[in-house]
């Protein structure tokens, strides 16, 4: 009888588990679009000219097909070519949106401070450390090279010509460009700078630095801006000043997060259709800048916003419900995931909160695993595998269960042939209380600003938002000013 085991085997999901389940999908997924997909103009791992690699072993990356820039859309069906699964390139949309591709740099650059944790443990992982610092820097060199316009700030393109051609032509696709663009390449180019010496290093943070001085002149301009561009400028901003400390960005920070604070939509709390993913930007540029500044202000605007939101969540359905008046609800999939992370951001910094607990673990569940909108999830690392163990140990005591890398009602990219990609959207239909099957489709920009969110908020051991704590009377506690 001793054989049997107990009756039931479910194992109760935690907080935990969902945010290490969000990083392992965010991080292999990008591993799998970044290097194997060609979804975009490529290079050879023999270009990328590597350094300080250890023990590199060519024939463990030799499949290798480094993105130098992301196309905005494509099929995430798989086809099988000479007994592998690909990605169709007959189906992508060759059109380069610059956000998509500054998320993605930005990305590769926090996944390579993840990976240098493994020098002298496992050396596979030590070099992706490698290889995504010498790929993001391939990357801001060629969106510099092709993806601005006579002006010099960085725009949306189409490729013209055959990538097949010597010469690469790119086309304007819009004449507009995006302050929030130049921000997130901004902090991109001076995240880069730390991976480099002498003039090279220079170079790159001054051309950031650059950046931020139009940014400081043009400052009546950014006054203007609509409330979603300002609230992703803000989002950028921070980002930088993470990156950098620099007192001129927490100047202008303050100027713009206090228009923020403004904004008429603000105030009434509107949440139709488009304004949940901007209401969840408010939120972490809020926390973010009470993080950095103690100012209270920002902690009762992020306070009175986070109430709003989580009184969209139904505890009958399990999932948030947005005003609509027909029979069903369109949620895109970076509007879930953006409430469930400041749901998640919420719940540490208020360490007895309850409530948003739950509303983790049901939106999860429900909304985001149920709901079908991820395509298929990577498998689980194998036991030989070292982060399968705590700190790294490869002890059989130290070995972590499945659950904190995977659901396995999800299926894998080899047994469903999907990418590992959220679709862009999923449709809930309010009398049969059930969603529908999402339309297959690849988004670059939805799927990066996804993979940077959970990378940026949630990696193991570097979690942004650790030391923060609210308290209602002291204000901000462990946390120096910045």
């Amino acid at each position: 009888m001793k054989y049997i085991g107990p009756f039931l085997r479910i194992n109760k999901l935690k907080k935990e588990n969902i945010n290490n389940q969000l990083f392992y999908l965010a991080k292999e997924s990008l591993n799998q679009i970044v290097l194997y997909s060609k979804c975009g103009v490529y290079t050879s791992l023999k270009e990328l000219k590597i350094k300080n690699i250890s023990n590199f072993d060519i024939n463990t990356f030799k499949d290798l097909s480094p993105l130098l820039c992301i196309y905005r859309k494509a099929s995430p069906k798989l086809i099988n070519v000479d007994n592998k699964l690909t990605w169709n390139e007959d189906k992508f949309k060759k059109e380069i949106n610059i956000d998509s591709n500054s998320l993605m740099t930005l990305c590769l650059l926090e996944l390579s401070d993840y990976y240098e944790d493994f020098k002298d443990m496992d050396t596979n992982k030590y070099n992706l450390s490698g290889i995504y610092r010498s790929l993001s820097k391939k990357q801001l060199e060629f969106y510099a090279s092709y993806f601005r316009n006579h002006d010099g700030v960085f725009i949306d393109k189409k490729i013209q010509n055959d990538l097949y051609e010597e010469d690469l032509k790119f086309e304007e696709k819009d004449k507009k460009f995006s302050y929030s663009s130049q921000a997130f390449l901004m902090a991109a180019f001076y995240k880069c700078s730390y991976l480099m010496e002498g003039d090279e290093k220079e170079s790159y943070k001054n051309f950031s630095l650059d950046i931020l001085n139009m940014f400081i002149e043009f400052k009546e301009e950014l006054y203007e801006l609509p409330s979603d561009e300002l609230t992703k400028l803000c989002l950028g901003l921070n980002i930088f000043y993470k990156y950098s400390g620099s007192e001129e960005c927490k100047l202008l920070l303050l100027d713009l997060c206090e228009l923020l604070c403004a904004d008429a939509n603000d105030a009434i709390f509107s949440f139709s259709n488009k304004d949940i993913e901007r209401n969840c930007l408010k939120y972490t540029n809020y926390i973010l800048l009470y993080k950095n500044t103690g100012i209270i202000k920002f902690r009762d605007k992020a306070e009175a916003l986070i109430s709003k939101l989580l009184d969209l969540y139904d505890p009958e359905k399990g999932i948030f419900i947005k005003d609509s008046e027909g029979k069903d609800i369109t949620f895109s999939c970076s509007e879930i995931i953006l409430y469930l992370l400041v749901c998640i951001i919420h719940s540490d910094i208020n360490e007895d909160e309850n409530k948003s607990n739950d509303i983790i673990i049901d939106i999860f569940k429900h909304q985001l695993i149920d709901s079908g909108i991820i395509l298929s999830w990577p498998e689980a690392p194998d036991l030989n595998n070292i982060e399968r163990y705590r700190n790294y140990s490869l002890k059989a005591d130290d070995l972590i269960e499945e659950q904190n890398f995977r659901m396995p009602s999800i299926p894998t990219p080899e047994s469903y042939e999907l990418a590992p990609v959220f679709a862009k959207h999923i449709t809930y239909n309010k009398k049969k209380e059930t969603f529908k099957d999402p339309k297959l489709s690849f988004d670059s920009y939805k799927n990066m600003l996804i993979f940077f969110s959970i990378i940026h908020i949630l990696t193991p051991g570097k979690y942004l938002f650790n030391e923060v704590k609210l308290d209602s009377e002291k204000g901000l506690e462990n946390e120096s000013e910045s």
